[in-house]
């Protein structure tokens, strides 16, 4: 196994300009961290001497170690191997741009949901509170550097490009400070005489861009032509978001997030009336919504009695026959992977299946569609893919809601639980599963050391490493 210092590689994260960034292990422990190296690409080492390259390493590394807030990475080590410096911090396995799905070769990405997108933005906003009350100017905030927790919290990481107010670096005529689309228009003139709002325009394209799934650059509409569940209330708001002239902008993190909590507050406002006129309505026809049957509803109060499970196990033998979905894990390459799960250019699905769920008391959803048995909820905390392994083991010890074979779901069977964004009327539907479980280990391999998984709340697949940490939802056969 290759090594950094005393550390174990366990994958590569990522790579820019000034170094590249490991997936590490400690020694004994086994705790896994990320490790940035400054391992400068040969352009940069060209234009730049070594010395000057290594302090503005280490100044980011100690800038960093400076901030203490839940929204901003920690550092946990600094240290030289041969003559490399590195620093390591925290790991997470995901980050806002694989939430979204960017990539070098599509400008347009999946679109997150109101009630996600915002609450990330918030918590971005409140940790650039932190940062320029430090003094900080980030100038690279983009979906790359939000690191999402395993409590799907944001922290802001990579201050590689950072710089303090009234401090000035003269850079090569040809370097180019910030990323292209999300840097605001005076960084890109000239990096070094820009203020605090160019992170806030960046905060704004990113919203922009979680909302709509396309750069507000290319798109050219108002977010409220892109998605019908937003107003021209949200066209104010990011109309002084992305300002051109810093002038014009939010002048400050703290006001900026302020004027979106309010946007929040109006959008709950107003999905809680749509859903309470589509109550009455519903109550008034003594229409039933199917999702809340699915949800909660007793067969037996509601005289459907050959739902219900009979004391072997097994479903009654007069439901209608279900649709069988592949159990046996498979080992699929990233490059048959949309293929073989049948997904579009997102990872998501082409088509969405039909459920037909029915909750038990004991913590059980059943899918009459599939014949399939799920926990409704699952892991309390995520674990790695071996532990995911244990944690079934267990259940099948223990015989979990009366059954001794369930095992970590294929990514076929896990795509039944997908669904299209809501829309509408659709926010108002009941969920039948914990919301805690959002992004779930797959049973199928991608490699030898890496495994797929699925977001279940935007419905996409992905792979990472057996390392990596996702929440399990065990599933088993009702026959």
């Amino acid at each position: 196994m290759k090594k950094i210092g005393r550390f174990t590689i366990t994958g590569l994260l990522g790579k820019g300009g000034m170094g590249r960034v490991y997936k590490i292990a400690y020694p004994v422990t086994r705790k896994i961290a990320a490790l940035k190296l400054l391992e400068p690409s040969p352009l940069l080492a060209d234009l730049t001497p070594r010395k000057e390259l290594e302090d503005m390493f280490t100044k980011e590394a100690v800038t960093m170690a400076a901030i203490r807030h839940p929204h901003v990475v920690d550092i946990l080590d600094f240290g030289r191997t041969g003559n490399r410096l590195y620093y390591v911090m925290d790991y997470f396995c995901n980050n806002l741009g694989t939430l979204m799905g960017e990539s070098f070769e599509e400008d347009d990405t999946r679109v997150v949901p109101i009630e996600k997108a915002v609450p990330y933005t918030t918590q971005i906003l409140k940790g650039l509170v932190c940062l320029h009350f430090s003094g900080i100017i980030h100038r690279d905030i983009k979906p790359a550097n939000m690191l999402i927790t395993d409590l799907d919290t944001i922290k802001i990481c990579d201050f590689g490009l950072s710089r303090r107010q009234g401090e000035w670096r003269k850079w090569h005529g040809s370097t180019r400070v910030g990323s292209p689309y999300y840097a605001a228009p005076e960084q890109e003139a000239d990096s070094e005489k820009v203020n605090i709002t160019a992170d806030l325009y960046s905060a704004g394209i990113i919203l922009y861009k979680m909302l709509t799934g396309r750069l507000p650059q290319k798109s050219g509409s108002p977010v409220s032509q892109m998605n019908p569940d937003l107003d021209v209330s949200w066209d104010r708001f990011f109309t002084k978001a992305l300002d051109p002239d810093p002038a014009g902008r939010f002048q400050g993190a703290d006001t900026m997030c302020r004027y979106l909590e309010d946007l929040a507050r109006a959008w709950k406002e107003k999905k809680e009336k749509i859903c309470s006129m589509h109550a009455g309505l519903e109550q008034k026809s003594g229409d039933v919504p199917q999702k809340a049957r699915q949800a909660g509803a007793d067969p037996a109060a509601s005289g459907d009695e050959k739902d219900e499970k009979t004391g072997s196990g097994h479903w009654a033998s007069d439901i209608r026959k279900p649709v069988p979905v592949r159990a046996v894990p498979e080992k699929i390459p990233l490059k048959q992977a949309r293929a073989f799960f049948d997904l579009d250019r997102f990872m998501q699905p082409r088509r969405y299946g039909v459920n037909d769920f029915l909750l038990s008391s004991n913590g059980l959803v059943h899918d009459r569609q599939t014949a399939l048995v799920w926990q409704q909820s699952g892991t309390w905390f995520p674990v790695t893919w071996f532990q995911a392994e244990i944690y079934v083991d267990q259940l099948n010890s223990m015989q979990f809601g009366g059954y001794a074979a369930w095992r970590l779901p294929t990514i076929h069977e896990l795509l039944t639980l997908a669904a299209p964004l809501a829309k509408g009327r659709d926010h108002c539907m009941s969920p039948v599963f914990d919301a805690e479980q959002k992004w779930l280990w797959g049973a199928d391999k991608s490699t030898f050391v890496s495994a797929w998984y699925i977001n279940l709340e935007m419905g996409f697949v992905g792979r990472n490493d057996f390392t990596s940490f996702y929440h399990v939802k065990a599933v088993c056969s009702a026959f």
